[in-house]
């Protein structure tokens, strides 16, 4: 099939019907400016158990990039869109990334969030906030300016995690918030704004269970890839139409959990 810049790419489907790249980087977009692969993307690159999900001529054409399949290749891969989206942004000149943010605050309706001095970071574990061990909740993206610090959990279709916590009585937006409740002023002294967003393909698929004073925003990456001061706008407008148009879509959804998960194999 043709990809969103008209290349023709190798795929395979899973034995329900999810499209995957032949290769990871079929996947993802790939600024000139950076070396290629960066850090960020090798990290992603681990074998994946869901190889079962597909039958043997399939997984022939899956395994024929790496040697092995990778979740970045799913079409339902939200690391793959969060690298297109936050991951080609923390690699582009700094006033580009700082007129991006301004509108993507503004978008989030984080008034009060400056966006000078902007560092994004990908796929960061932070100290666990029921028990401060190493290996804590993985943050998909995070923005840190002169006054903020924005921790983003990021979906494609598939639902927020529950049962987490020292309890399991947690989900992911509340173990973010609480970190942030708890230590962000602490860890991060020179800021006062602390925000969870939560970006899927579908906004109301995230129910604010932050602790008071930390902000919580849902959104939709319809929302985040229309924003036009993106570095790579026009380009991530056709990736997301892209992978929109070629998702699996699930028969039923409520407030976020799909009813249908035999779909979605990659998150």
């Amino acid at each position: 099939m043709r990809n969103w810049n008209k290349k023709d790419i190798a795929m395979a489907h899973s034995i329900s019907g999810v499209i995957v790249t032949a290769h990871p980087y079929d996947n993802l977009i790939r600024p000139d400016c950076v070396p290629w692969p960066p850090p960020e993307i090798v990290q992603k690159l681990y074998k994946s158990r869901h190889v079962r999900a597909f039958d043997e001529e399939n997984v022939s054409i899956c395994t024929s990039g790496l040697g092995y399949y990778c979740d970045l290749q799913s079409l339902h891969s939200e690391d793959a869109i969060t690298w297109s989206v936050f991951g080609t942004a923390s690699h582009a000149p700094r006033p580009t990334v700082t007129t991006w943010l301004t509108d993507l605050v503004q978008r989030l309706d984080l008034p009060n969030v400056q966006t000078e001095n902007p560092e994004i970071f990908l796929w960061r574990r932070i100290p666990h906030p029921d028990t401060l061990v190493s290996g804590g909740p993985e943050i998909d993206a995070g923005i840190l300016t002169d006054n903020a610090l924005i921790l983003i959990e990021a979906k494609w279709l598939s639902g927020v995690g529950v049962r987490q916590g020292k309890k399991r009585d947690k989900d992911q937006i509340q173990l973010r918030g609480e970190f942030l409740a708890k230590y962000g002023p602490r860890i991060f002294p020179s800021r006062t704004e602390f925000a969870v967003v939560g970006i899927g393909l579908f906004a109301d698929a995230f129910t604010d269970t932050t602790p008071g004073g930390i902000a919580f925003r849902s959104t939709s990456w319809e929302q985040i890839c229309g924003l036009d001061s993106h570095p790579y706008a026009e380009e991530l407008g056709r990736y997301f139409r892209w992978k929109k148009q070629h998702a699996k879509m699930p028969q039923k959804r409520m407030q976020g959990t799909l009813l249908d998960n035999s779909a979605i194999f990659n998150r």
